[in-house]
C-alpha cells in the first residue's frame, strides 16, 4: 500500500492506495474536517476500480490506512481521532462497508448541497480501538 501526504489548500490530506502493477486497485482518502470534542476529526472517502470490486480491496484498504494511521498518530501522542463517512442513502454497497469496518450509523439526513438523503457514520478511533 502507498501513502501520498499532499497540501493541495493549505490542509494536509492522506490517500493510501493498494496497487496491482501500474493499476490503482483502491483509494482510501482522508480530509481533515472541524474536530470534535477536542480531538481531530477526518472525513473518509474510498473507491475500487471496477473491475476489483466485490473482492473485499475496499474493507482491506480501508482497514489497513486506518490502521496506520492510528499507529502513526499514537507514536505522535495523539490518542485518539474520529473517522467522519458521509455515504449516499441509495449507495448500500458503501453502506455495507462502512458499517462492517468504521461503525453503525451515526445519523440519516439530507446532503446540503444536493438534497440527497445520507447516512453518517462517525468513530472515535483510539489508540487502544480494535481494527
Amino acid at each position: 500500500m502507498f501513502l501520498h501526504m499532499y497540501r493541495p489548500i493549505g490542509e494536509t490530506r492522506l490517500s493510501y492506495a493498494r496497487m496491482d502493477g501500474r493499476t490503482m486497485v483502491a483509494l482510501v482518502q482522508f480530509i481533515p474536517c472541524d474536530p470534535i470534542e477536542g480531538d481531530p476529526c477526518f472525513n473518509i472517502g474510498w473507491a475500487v476500480e471496477e473491475t476489483h470490486r466485490g473482492q473485499g480491496k475496499a474493507r482491506e484498504v480501508v482497514l489497513a490506512a486506518l490502521r496506520e494511521m492510528r499507529n502513526g498518530f499514537t507514536r505522535a501522542g495523539m490518542n485518539a481521532f474520529w473517522v467522519e463517512a458521509i455515504v449516499g442513502e441509495d449507495n448500500i454497497t458503501s453502506q455495507k462497508l462502512a458499517e462492517r469496518v468504521i461503525s453503525p450509523p451515526a445519523s440519516k439526513s439530507t446532503d446540503k448541497n444536493s438534497g440527497d438523503p445520507i447516512v453518517q457514520y462517525l468513530p472515535l478511533i483510539e489508540a487502544q480501538s480494535e481494527l
